[in-house]
């Protein structure tokens, strides 16, 4: 444990000016002084808030926005426009806009703003007078949700809901859907002269403001800054010294050669890559139920980068593997990613619940491979970009006939092995045969009555769609209605003692069938494809899947695959999103790994390439990359090796001329020098293994359950109930796709590394390793030997003088000063920084 004593943990603990000091340390002295301090801004900012007050209620109507664009209008969508908007108005009321809706129809006023009592909305949807909706009811929430949106002035957005799909010559020239134009490659500039492409279009936007890039960092910055890139993890002692005495004129090459080549780098990819599509490994919502096989999609993801798969083939496989190869176990876990959503396991309303899972997979997709907030036009035309509602369903229409599917993963057991256990399978059906189909029974009467006709109809006579939410009734009835307690009471003791027998057998076999290793998977369901129409319709114009008409509104052809019974429309979305003719795709992932390399992308909003998000940085520079990356045929590794390899990536942190630089872009959009970024919650705990000597760089397989010292990537993800160490650090719950973590400075934070028992616990093993690195040298000078030792483990640097001074003295004092030398340097930022 941290004593008052300890000296005052450094900025930096390694030999090298620095002018200007940027960051503090979070565990500084000073944060105890600075505690008085923060207790009088608190409360001095608590009175400014209600001196404030009146400002927050001038800007409420932005809430009650938020709140109309996200409640009422998708709940009057999907109840009331079939019978009251502008395709047809019964009784002469329309609910679509704000002039119809105050204005009412034939019996009157439908809204009083203010009034919620007067307003014959509220009245009919309460069946006081009028009965709507006339087939059944509104939930007490969804009625609570318009009586509210009334009682605060049934505000509504000024202006049509409805309008052409390109209304402005600004949407028409929206930069995300125009043809890349990469331009020439610009001259030369400045004083760093370089012949790189990347450090050319970089010098170009510098040299119009007066400025240039920073000298290039030393080896030892370096080698660190692209291992934590590449591999996640930071070099040894034994890397960083071969890599600085490496003689070659070549050494930066063969060393991001020597990083691709490493199974970490695969890891560190797929962990970025997970964020982004929400992966988790459990379900969410109350129960969290955990998806053993989840794993199985991470692995793919790995292996992928690892061997170099290419992008083009990457997307193809997540968006319709069972397609493209449907005996493929490899290509049936890729398409796991349709399966990442969460998923409420009691959710009566099982067709509701299927709309949702599919508006998620739409939603997730668009935000994924294009940037583009296509959600935004499900309930009506998108307010900002070009894309009306009618493009929001032409994409959704590619998911419409996809059916989750659980799969026995093909050679996961020798022949032999498989055909006893099928037998034992058989079997145990026969012992539970009746029984089983009586609790099933039970479970399913409690849904709607049209949901249980679905559920009962013969297989083969159902659409697609009763497939889908046949799915779903199967898929509750096994989580909530067939528990192993109900069996065994069901069956009774004679039949329970021949299936305990039989579960045994299987048991030796490693097949329980209540735990069978299954492939989360997805295909397309049998019978007649259901149309795509706008929620709550069931007749009029249906929307055939497509692309945006903003991108070309490329339609999907339909080609019913007799072998595979697939429709083939997944397959067509992923042959579009690779396009060499769409032009959106490849800025997106250049972006992207853009990002990953410099801490902020091109765009500044990965997943906004839309009106409302910011516009490029370096266009031509963008497009430069994306155009570079087809011509690659989307190669990830060739795109990244560009970077990397720029002097734009290799600069120092500090810039000779740091002042007017920062004075003239003080975000440092230019890229003229380094900006600092903090290790992430991945980074900093398989860093915090690396210094105790004790990570264990085993590959792949599934996760691991509680602290282990394998990578982080493989621990067990949760959605409520997250690694706390990893939570602490702003690591994703899974919930949402991630595109950019928050990087947040809190005082949990603090409190964890300094008084957290695993953090006291690293520091021990992190002595422990220090010391056997260093017991050959005599005792007198161990205490500097130590520091040295410690300091080079967790920053790639020597240690400075100071920090020897500082540092010796404690070490000297025995194990528990070593120890406390080793906590002090984990709080460090010459451990929490990537210069």
């Amino acid at each position: 444990m941290l004593r008052m004593h300890l000296p005052t943990v450094m900025t930096r603990v390694y030999a090298r000016p620095q002018p200007v000091s940027r960051v503090t340390s979070i565990t500084h002295p000073q944060m105890y002084r600075g505690y008085r301090f923060g207790l009088q801004f608190f409360f001095i900012a608590s009175l400014i808030a209600l001196q404030s007050y009146s400002t927050v209620l001038a800007v409420s109507d932005t809430d009650k926005l938020r709140f109309f664009e996200t409640k009422v209008r998708p709940l009057l969508v999907a109840e009331c426009f079939e019978c009251h908007s502008a395709d047809k108005a019964e009784g002469g009321l329309r609910l679509d806009n704000a002039t119809t809706i105050r204005a009412g129809g034939d019996s009157g006023a439908a809204v009083v703003p203010g009034k919620p009592t007067q307003s014959l909305l509220v009245k009919a949807i309460r069946y006081e007078d009028l009965e709507m909706p006339p087939k059944a009811p509104l939930t007490e929430s969804q009625q609570d949700t318009l009586v509210k949106w009334i009682r605060d002035g049934a505000i509504w957005p000024a202006g049509n809901h409805s309008r052409p799909a390109v209304k402005t010559e600004t949407e028409k020239s929206w930069w995300a859907a125009q043809p890349l134009t990469p331009g020439t490659v610009p001259s030369e500039f400045g004083e760093n002269r370089s012949r790189h492409p990347i450090d050319r279009y970089i010098d170009k936007s510098l040299n119009a403001v007066g400025l240039t890039r920073a000298e290039t960092a030393d080896r030892r910055h370096l080698i660190r800054r692209l291992s934590l890139d590449l591999l996640g993890l930071p070099p040894t002692p034994e890397q960083i010294e071969k890599f600085v005495e490496d003689p070659h004129p070549d050494a930066y090459n063969r060393l991001i050669s020597r990083l691709f080549a490493s199974p970490a780098y695969g890891e560190r990819m797929a962990r970025r890559w997970l964020d982004l599509v929400r992966f988790a490994e459990s379900d969410g919502w109350r129960a969290d139920a955990f998806r053993p096989q989840a794993w199985r999609y991470r692995q793919f993801v790995t292996d992928a980068f690892n061997e170099g798969m290419t992008y083009d083939q990457f997307v193809a496989l997540q968006l319709a593997g069972d397609e493209i190869a449907p005996h493929d176990k490899t290509a049936l876990a890729a398409v796991g990613l349709l399966r990442l959503g969460i998923y409420e396991f009691n959710q009566r309303d099982a067709e509701g619940q299927w709309q949702n899972i599919v508006d998620e997979i739409t939603d997730v997709t668009a935000d994924i491979f294009m940037a583009t907030g296509l959600a935004c036009a499900k309930c009506h035309d998108h307010k900002f970009d070009p894309i009306p509602r009618s493009d929001y369903f032409r994409f959704r229409s590619v998911f419409e006939p996809m059916l989750f599917v659980d799969q026995k993963p093909q050679g996961e057991l020798e022949v032999g092995a498989h055909e006893k256990v099928q037998k034992l399978l058989h079997e145990l059906a026969e012992v539970e045969a009746g029984d089983i189909q009586a609790l099933a029974d039970g479970a399913v009467d409690r849904f709607p009555l049209n949901v249980q006709d679905m559920f009962r109809k013969p297989a083969s006579e159902r659409t697609t769609y009763e497939h889908q939410i046949a799915y779903l009734v199967q898929r509750q009835v096994m989580d909530e209605g067939i528990t192993t307690a109900k069996v065994t009471k069901a069956i009774g003791k004679e039949r329970n003692e021949k299936r305990e027998k039989i579960l045994k057998q299987l048991s030796d076999l490693n097949a329980n069938p209540y735990e069978v290793a299954e492939l989360i998977t997805v295909a397309d369901a049998d019978g007649m494809i259901r149309p795509t129409r706008l929620p709550g319709r069931t007749k009029g114009n249906s929307f055939q899947p497509g692309a945006p008409s903003v991108l070309g509104g490329q339609s999907f052809s339909e080609q019913r695959d007799s072998a595979t019974k697939t429709s083939g429309r997944r397959t067509a979305l992923a042959a579009w999103i690779t396009s060499p003719e769409n032009p959106i795709s490849a800025r997106v992932l250049v972006n992207r790994i853009w990002q990953y390399h410099f801490g902020t992308g091109l765009v500044e909003s990965p997943n906004d390439f839309g009106l409302l998000g910011l516009p490029p940085s370096h266009p031509e520079l963008l497009d430069y990359l994306a155009k570079s990356l087809i011509d690659s045929n989307w190669n990830i590794q060739q795109l990244q090796r560009e970077i990397v390899s720029s002097k734009t990536y290799q600069q120092a942190t500090q810039h000779a001329q740091y002042t007017k630089a920062l004075e003239i872009d003080p975000e440092n959009r230019l890229h003229w020098h380094r900006t600092i970024q903090r290790l992430d919650a991945e980074q900093y705990r398989d860093a915090l293994l690396v210094a105790m000597g004790a990570l264990q760089m085993q590959y792949g397989g599934p996760s691991v359950a509680g602290t282990p010292a394998r990578r982080s990537i493989y621990l067990q993800r949760k959605r409520n109930s997250s690694d706390e160490m990893l939570n602490a650090l702003d690591a994703p719950s899974g919930l949402v796709g991630t595109a950019k973590r928050d990087v947040t400075t809190t005082a949990p934070q603090a409190l964890m590394m300094m008084n957290s028992p695993r953090v006291v616990n690293a520091a021990k093993s992190f002595a422990n390793n220090v010391r056997g690195q260093v017991a050959h040298i005599e005792k007198a000078k161990r205490g500097s030997a130590f520091v040295n030792q410690a300091v080079e483990i967790i920053s790639g640097m020597p240690a400075n003088q100071q920090t020897i001074d500082l540092l010796a003295p404690l070490a000297a004092r025995g194990q528990e000063g070593e120890t406390d030398v080793c906590h002090i340097l984990i709080n460090s930022n010459s451990f929490l920084f990537i210069e």
